[in-house]
């Protein structure tokens, strides 16, 4: 778990973690979301095999939420930064929702 926490990106917090999960079998679903605030990086785990989904959560010494392995992992504060400092994601501009404009009614 220490080479979790030493993880200085998210390609190499998600190949990490991957790893980890191999022995188990193949991952169905597999999430990170990142607290920058915190410094921490939440990884939500499901494995192609519920049976084997128990084992993970000892093996990792994770929580279970919604049936699925969560690790909580602290990170660096420059976690997710390159080495300049510099690099960091770029928000994505905001769309206005689509309103679902109803069909009109026909009346007889």
């Amino acid at each position: 778990m220490q080479r979790l926490r030493e993880a200085h990106d998210l390609h190499t917090l998600t190949r990490d973690v991957l790893g980890l999960c191999q022995p188990y079998g193949p991952v169905h679903s597999f999430r990170l979301v990142h607290n920058r605030g915190a410094a921490r990086v939440v990884c939500f785990i499901e494995l192609e095999s519920p049976k084997q989904q128990p084992a993970l959560i000892r093996a990792l010494g994770a929580k279970v939420i919604n049936g699925a392995a969560c690790l909580d992992i602290p990170v660096g504060e420059s976690f997710g930064e390159m080495s300049g400092g510099g690099a960091r994601l770029a928000s994505l501009p905001v769309r206005p929702l689509r309103r679902e404009v109803a069909a009109p009614q026909v009346t007889n």
